[in-house]
């Protein structure tokens, strides 16, 4: 039974009902028929029981006086008669036995000998006297009847009743039974796969939009299909309508969150080139000023050339280095140590709006094999973050060092410590799902860049004692490209 049953589990419901009332009504009609045949295998024996009774009462009666006189023709002449007056019993044979055992007489004279023995397996029966003895197989019946002359035994007879027809009637009704037991389980059961079948189709419904909504075409339920289910229905219906409404109201938000954090981020990377490129852009203006009064003399004039050159070289590298950061590259490229060195430019207005103190250790001395432009994010957005949590006039210290098979890196601040949002924009990132309302996504990118080069990030933080983000990256793996805006818009429902 476990066996069918876990056979049976992956069957379709409209299927798994109809078999379950089947495989029901055939264990019904099984017992009904025991109990049919039963009952009637009782009546027809009482019956066969009660015509015997009297048949062998006439013979008994019949053969008396041959019996008392020992006399054969007499007792064969009886037999004959009671033969031919009860012939509906259809005896098959009667024999008339003497006390001693050998026969009398019989009505097979040539099967029974006079004065023989009966053979062994009829001379069995004598003990069976008044029982009916039957034997379905072979679609006979004994019976034995002991004839007594005031308390003496005179003789017994033996006779032997054909009941194949009463046998035969038992099987025509058990094919009936079964005939009309079938019929039912096969319309039974027809009938229950098409109602199961009309029952679960409006589950189909549900699965056809389940499917579209996976593979990202959501669609809601018409209403008029609504009001045309039923009531239980749809109630599911509203539901999965209701499901794909807040879906889409989360992704919405989601959207709107990214593209505000995106916004924010573009904000203060230009807020922090305009300022970078504006300081030197007054010292150059004085220098053509200069140049343009006292551009006739040579010490001036290689002063302020070797100042103009200075200032231009600063504002260059804060263009290459925003340009190397965030213009797309063909593929992922080995991260040198220069890679690194051009990112203090980028947060130079972080850093001086608050007179930040930096304590930067690039101690990388060669190439190593991981995608710089994915470090260089997370770098970037690391020391982002400790410039925002930092207080004025605080220390942030930046320690890159690499080993043959790890590259470490890590960024520490003496701000008030990570928040609890923090940690779980980190975990959302790690797994894969989407960034938690009420964080911004920087941590949550840094920590998805991370996933994609196999890196593991660890926070440190402490109540007024700053925080500190680890990076440890194998060096060599990597996964699949990551495309930042491609993963917001696919996790932003999370």
């Amino acid at each position: 039974m476990a066996g069918l049953w876990r056979m049976t589990s992956n069957w379709p419901l409209a299927l798994k009902v109809p078999m379950l009332v089947a495989g029901l009504t055939v264990i019904v009609a099984i017992a009904i028929s025991q109990v049919v045949l039963s009952r009637l295998a009782r009546e027809q024996e009482a019956s066969l029981r009660s015509i015997t009774s009297a048949f062998m009462d006439g013979v008994s009666t019949a053969v008396t006086p041959g019996l008392q006189r020992q006399d054969v023709w007499e007792t064969f002449d009886s037999l004959d008669r009671a033969r031919r007056q009860y012939g509906a019993v259809n005896a098959l044979f009667v024999v008339v036995l003497q006390p001693n055992g050998q026969v009398l007489a019989a009505s097979e004279p040539e099967r029974f000998p006079v004065t023989s023995p009966l053979p062994p397996h009829l001379a069995g029966l004598l003990g069976q006297e008044g029982n009916l003895v039957l034997d379905e197989e072979k679609g006979r019946a004994w019976l034995v009847r002991r004839i007594e002359q005031e308390s003496f035994q005179i003789g017994t007879v033996l006779a032997e009743i054909d009941i194949s027809d009463i046998l035969a009637v038992r099987r025509e009704v058990l094919w009936t039974l079964i005939l009309v037991n079938g019929g039912l389980t096969a319309v039974l059961g027809l009938a229950g796969y098409l109602l199961v079948r009309r029952m679960v189709r409006p589950l189909s419904l549900i699965q056809q939009h389940l499917t579209a909504a996976g593979s990202g075409r959501p669609e809601l339920i018409d209403e008029d299909q609504i009001r045309h289910a039923a009531p239980e229905y749809g109630d599911l219906y509203r539901r999965f309508n209701a499901m794909i409404r807040g879906q889409a109201e989360r992704e919405a938000l989601a959207a709107e969150l990214a593209n505000q954090e995106k916004l924010a981020m573009l904000g203060r990377l230009a807020s922090g080139m305009a300022h970078e490129v504006n300081n030197p852009l007054g010292g150059l203006m004085n220098a053509v000023d200069t140049l343009e009064v006292h551009g006739d003399r040579e010490s001036v004039r290689r002063r302020t050339i070797d100042l103009l050159r200075r200032g231009l070289a600063g504002i260059q590298n804060v263009v290459r280095a925003a340009l190397v950061t965030y213009k797309s590259a063909p593929g992922p490229k080995r991260l040198t140590r220069a890679d690194l060195e051009d990112l203090p430019f980028l947060i130079q207005h972080e850093t001086g709006a608050k007179q930040l103190n930096l304590d930067w250790q690039n101690e990388l001395a060669e190439d190593v094999e991981v995608d710089a432009s994915a470090v260089r994010q997370i770098v970037l957005n690391l020391l982002l973050n400790a410039c925002a949590a930092s207080p004025e006039r605080s220390m942030i210290t930046f320690r890159a060092t690499a080993t043959s098979s790890t590259l470490d890196i890590s960024v520490a601040d003496e701000g008030p410590g990570l928040p609890e949002l923090a940690y779980q924009a980190v975990a959302a990132g790690a797994a894969g799902a989407g960034a938690p309302l009420g964080q911004g996504l920087g941590l949550w990118t840094t920590s998805r860049l991370a996933a994609r080069l196999n890196a593991t990030m660890s926070l440190q933080s402490g109540p007024s004692q700053g925080a500190t983000i680890r990076l440890v990256a194998p060096l060599g793996e990597e996964r699949e490209e990551y495309d930042v805006g491609a993963a917001a818009r696919a996790d932003r429902a999370g």
